[in-house]
């Protein structure tokens, strides 16, 4: 009897620890999860972020060249129509550009100094 009682008694990790623990893994799968869904889900074509590059080029025409009036480009895939309203008293140009890649129209508005 006398070699049992010289054994360390280990204590087992408490039910509020393990709680805890499969918590924090939880959170961690649940993150992981939306991140990898909103990745999949992401079906952009090449041809939506050609568009949105050459929206930026047109933004920079149009304030380099003082280029208010509109227009429609056409590209390889899709097409750009560009509509301008002048603000005179504020002194700007709106600048509205609309493209249809995969189905989707995109709308994109930008507010530039408008100078005569």
């Amino acid at each position: 009897m006398q070699s049992l009682k010289n054994f360390k008694v280990l204590k087992a990790s408490s039910v509020m620890e393990s709680v805890i623990a499969i918590s924090i893994i939880s959170v961690c799968a649940l993150v992981a999860f939306i991140i990898y869904l909103n990745v999949i889900q992401q079906n952009k074509s090449i041809h939506y972020f050609n568009a949105k590059h050459n929206i930026s080029l047109l933004i920079e025409q149009a304030i380099t060249q003082k280029d208010y009036t509109g227009n429609t480009y056409n590209f390889n895939g899709y097409a750009i129509n560009k509509n301008v309203e002048i603000n005179q008293v504020e002194q700007t140009a709106t600048l509205t550009f609309t493209f249809k890649t995969g189905g989707n129209t995109t709308l994109i508005n930008k507010i530039i100094p408008y100078e005569e």
